[in-house]
């Protein structure tokens, strides 16, 4: 993907029906953008580190004095640290709290077509980033316009953007008391799976089959990817899922996520850094972690040993026995009798990106040892670390190097 040519933009309406009218892009008579739509509710002020809210039903696309909704320009992202993001157009802010939207690109019907009135094929797209960063394919190299318009995809792409890092992904036995037990953590894949909702119940109005869903994503994407298939086979009640083809490019689930646990010495290492007393009941704790402003919990992530937030063991969305249900004739049987298909791929040397990003900064098994117990729970760290030669040497990049390609 990629959009890098030059185009004729001309303001396009569309309507919603009852739930109002948009006004994207078109960019000369190939494609269209519909930027910045929003699928929930703002997830701020107390609803900080709480389950999406996804839009009422009463809700209604505008300007709020009777016009279209101003989806031309991309919207602020997750607050976050990155190497570089996807800027929003106009005024406002890179980064936001409030960034539950998904940015739409469609084709444009050619002549003749409008009367056929067939729909298009959807492919919903997570973006990747380490679960810390990255933007719903606002970046040049992301934007979907040329896909369309130069490769000739007769498709809508939907990139969903997501909340990341500590406000996506910070866990723990407090957030799932607090929520009576709705949620210990994973707001970030809740997220995602409320933007699916949104797509399967809305994405008709842009041309779209809510019945012809790709589910696709790139490294933390792909990871997206697999939890929610797996979420879709394993939660209560028998529903049709969302989606039916799934793709995953680089960076499976390879170990089973931390539990609530394992992550409570994260916890309270936020807590103690904005000086929070551990000590303190749960919902207190939390009420304090609230009037932390977005700005400060960014700055604080990389003082942190414990810097890097990721999806969790809950067994609400993520549940125990992951890995034990993917070899398991239980998931081959729900694989099938649901018609799924599965197209996997791999990033080349991928790993020295990961070499690069909150590598170990000492030459030693220890600080190998702290980095990789970021991402996976302490009996798989110890075992994953078994399994690699270990450098001879003292040089840093050797052990950067060799961090890069146990992840």
């Amino acid at each position: 993907m990629g959009n890098n040519i030059s185009y004729q933009q001309t303001p396009v309406e569309l309507s919603l029906g009852d739930k109002g009218n948009i006004r994207g892009l078109q960019f000369d008579d190939k494609s269209r953008r519909f930027a910045g739509v929003p699928y929930a509710l703002p997830p701020t002020g107390e609803h900080r580190w709480r389950k999406p809210r996804p839009l009422p039903t009463s809700y209604s696309y505008s300007d709020g004095s009777g016009g279209a909704y101003d989806a031309t320009k991309f919207k602020a992202v997750c607050p976050q640290k990155a190497f570089h993001v996807g800027k929003p157009d106009g005024q406002c802010a890179t980064h936001s709290e409030d960034c539950l939207f998904v940015n739409i690109w469609t084709p444009v019907r050619k002549d003749g077509e409008e009367e056929k009135k067939k729909k298009w094929p959807v492919k919903l797209w997570i973006h990747g980033g380490w679960f810390q960063m990255g933007d719903p394919s606002q970046e040049p190299g992301m934007d979907a316009t040329e896909l369309i318009t130069t490769g000739g995809l007769n498709a809508i792409v939907v990139a969903i953007g997501y909340r990341l890092n500590v406000f996506g992904f910070l866990a723990g036995e407090d957030l799932l008391c607090e929520s009576d037990g709705e949620a210990g953590g994973n707001f970030g894949l809740w997220d995602q799976r409320v933007a699916a909702e949104w797509v399967r119940d809305t994405i008709s109005y842009f041309g779209g089959d809510p019945e012809s869903i790709t589910l696709a994503g790139r490294s933390a994407g792909a990871y997206s990817a697999e939890a929610q298939m797996l979420y879709d086979f394993r939660k209560p009640g028998n529903t049709p899922s969302l989606y039916r083809r799934i793709f995953m490019d680089s960076n499976a689930i390879p170990a089973q996520p931390k539990s609530l646990a394992d992550v409570r010495g994260q916890f309270d290492e936020l807590c103690e850094y904005f000086q929070i007393q551990t000590s303190l009941p749960g919902p207190e704790k939390l009420s304090a972690l609230r009037e932390v402003n977005s700005d400060d919990l960014v700055k604080a992530i990389p003082h942190l040993k414990n810097h890097t937030f990721r999806p969790v063991t809950d067994d609400i969305f993520v549940h125990s026995g992951m890995i034990e249900y993917l070899q398991s004739k239980e998931f081959a049987d729900e694989f099938k009798i649901r018609g799924y298909k599965i197209l996997i791929g791999e990033v080349r040397n991928e790993e020295t990106l990961y070499s690069s990003y909150n590598a170990p900064t000492e030459p030693t098994v220890d600080a190998l040892k702290l980095q990789v117990s970021n991402y996976y729970a302490p009996q798989v760290t110890d075992r994953v670390i078994q399994k690699y030669k270990l450098p001879a040497s003292d040089k840093l990049e050797d052990w950067q190097r060799t961090f890069g390609e146990t992840l």
